[in-house]
């Protein structure tokens, strides 16, 4: 075990150097990211879960699909709104959990997503002009600890920004990661930095899919 690891530190120092030297400045004023503009009003709609593929806005149903408690989906709106109010520098309406959501069950099941005209009647009970919408596809906890473990932390979240005005989907963040150690991906090499070589929880793993919507999708 040690001698595979060593193996791997090597590995690793060998990719740190041959792309140490990729980084580039974008080439033109298109490759800088713009952020949405601070005229629109964001509203931001608690996380759900769809469990089959009648109630998506699009895209299909995991499978096997893990499924979220729901106070899991109530911590997840807690951390969105950390990471939105530290990682912006924009106000949002946070719509609460009392507030009725989409009947998601009203189809019951279907072969395509039908899902959509529910949350536009959903968001144009609001007085934003943008819906937020954060979705759990599939939900699994780490199974051991941080040093090592039997299963570990998998999530897919996505993330769709709704223009209530418009009715249609104007942008869309998907994070779908199961951990993986280094000696099983040598290119996950990045991400073993990151986690400085820990096994993470599934809430590690959705803050990480926060930060990612918030630059997708330019807030």
């Amino acid at each position: 075990m040690k001698n595979r690891f060593l193996l791997a530190l090597c590995a690793l120092l060998s990719l740190l150097v041959l792309t140490g030297g990729c980084n580039r400045k974008p080439a033109s004023t298109a490759d800088v990211p713009r952020l949405l503009s601070r005229q629109y009003t964001i509203a931001v709609a608690p996380f759900t879960q769809p469990r089959d593929t009648s109630q998506l806005i699009m895209g299909q149903i995991p499978q096997p699909q893990g499924l979220a408690a729901r106070d899991v989906l109530t911590a997840q709106d807690r951390q969105l709104r950390d990471v939105l109010y530290t990682a912006t520098k924009r106000s949002y309406d946070f719509l609460p959990r009392t507030r009725p959501l989409p009947d998601l069950t009203r189809f019951h099941t279907s072969e395509r997503p039908q899902a959509l005209p529910l949350w536009v009647e959903y968001a144009r009970k609001t007085q934003a002009d943008i819906l937020l919408i954060p979705q759990v596809l599939t939900w699994r906890d780490r199974q051991g600890s941080a040093a090592g473990v039997t299963q570990p932390a998998h999530v897919r979240l996505e993330f769709f920004l709704l223009s209530i005005k418009e009715g249609h989907i104007i942008d869309h963040s998907v994070y779908d990661v199961e951990q993986q150690g280094l000696t099983e991906n040598l290119l996950n090499v990045g991400d073993f930095l990151k986690r400085q070589g820990k096994w993470v929880t599934a809430d590690e793993l959705a803050h990480e899919a926060m930060l990612k919507a918030v630059k997708d999708l330019n807030l």
